[in-house]
């Protein structure tokens, strides 16, 4: 009866640490799930600021392009001897502007 009495003693102390160490695990895993969701949306956070960034530098540069093709026409037609503004001409330190095409160069 004794060996009796201590095995079931024994099989409680082993089911309530069981149970301990389930309630701690669960517990651990709550705690891995929230850091877990922390960082999930620390790399959500970073991958939109940069498909951002990226996409202001490629404006920027599609802007810079167009700003380069516009200095270089201006030095085409600077180089060529063409006005380039056939509708402005320059008087001293006046700028006559010709709103109609006759009087334009």
């Amino acid at each position: 009866m004794i060996r009796v009495n201590n095995s079931e003693r024994r099989l409680a102390n082993a089911q309530n640490q069981l149970a301990a160490a389930e309630e701690k695990m669960a517990a651990m895993n709550q705690k891995t799930t929230a850091a877990d969701n922390k960082w999930e949306a620390r790399v959500k956070e970073y991958e939109t600021r940069l498909r951002t960034a990226e996409e202001k530098v490629k404006r920027e540069r599609q802007g810079y392009k167009e700003r380069v093709l516009e200095l270089e026409n201006q030095i085409k037609c600077v180089s060529s001897g063409r006005p380039l503004f056939s509708n402005v001409v320059l008087i001293g330190p006046f700028v006559k502007v010709f709103t109609e095409t006759k009087g334009a160069r």
